[in-house]
């Protein structure tokens, strides 16, 4: 199974999730909210008076906490795939799916 959801990444699923994430994430006010918010969050903390290291150690963290939640949002479609494709062979719909 994961085997299957590994050569769907390879022949285009990334893509497509990524439309289909951006997508959902236009049509949606809770996610625009806070994209709102984080924009103008960022824009205050750019005008704080930090010394140097302090902003490096604060656009590291921004940073690492962006990759986990990107990476989160993957790993959750990814597993909302395999959870789908499980279900649909449990249900005899898919057949011939090496689990």
């Amino acid at each position: 199974m994961d085997k299957l959801i590994e050569r769907l990444i390879e022949n285009g699923m990334r893509r497509f999730m990524d439309r289909s994430r951006d997508e959902l994430a236009r049509e949606d006010d809770t996610y625009q909210y806070a994209h709102k918010d984080a924009e103008e969050l960022g824009q205050r903390y750019e005008c704080l008076s930090l010394s140097g290291r302090q902003r490096m150690v604060i656009n590291d963290h921004i940073a690492c906490t962006a990759t986990v939640s990107h990476r989160y949002a993957d790993i959750s479609y990814m597993a909302g795939t395999r959870d789908t494709i499980k279900m649909l062979v449990s249900l005899g719909l898919i057949k011939d799916i090496d689990m």
